[in-house]
């Protein structure tokens, strides 16, 4: 497990406080990046005070992900340790529907999209997003960020 700290809501009423917590360790498929920076988004506000009813907590909010590769799984081929990436709003999906298959995740028919946030991974376990110093993903969910852009 990845010891990783973070600004978790604890419930709807209280702003974010700092929490430590644990992602799990990079599968073959999984970047683990070193978070520099995340955007703060109004959906992140809706989210954490439970404005649309989902919510799931504690909860590390933030979509808008940018950072540095700081480990690769074993069968991960389009980045490297070192390099600079980022991360969206979702980190997996079932990617055999024809939603997924066509880049459409978001429209996952198997209703198996995995959000950065406020979801549940497929082994059951809570999702927690940006607002923290790590954050492991899949491959085809990671970006590539170009190297001259300083970060």
């Amino acid at each position: 497990m990845i010891a990783t700290k973070g600004y978790a809501a604890h419930n709807a009423t209280t702003d974010p406080t700092p929490w430590n917590f644990e992602h799990r360790d990079p599968g073959p498929n999984d970047v683990l990046l070193d978070i520099l920076f995340c955007g703060i988004c109004h959906s992140d506000i809706h989210q954490a005070r439970n404005e649309w009813g989902n919510a799931m907590f504690p909860m590390v909010p933030g979509h808008e992900i940018v950072g540095k590769v700081a480990a690769v799984g074993s069968a991960v081929t389009k980045f490297k340790v070192g390099d600079s990436a980022a991360i969206g709003c979702m980190v997996d999906s079932c990617r055999t529907c024809t939603s997924c298959k066509a880049g459409e995740e978001q429209y996952c028919e198997n209703f198996a999209t995995v959000f950065t946030y406020n979801s549940k991974d497929k082994q059951g376990n809570l999702t927690f997003g940006g607002y923290a110093n790590h954050i492991v993903a899949d491959e085809a969910f990671v970006l590539k960020v170009p190297g001259n852009l300083d970060l």
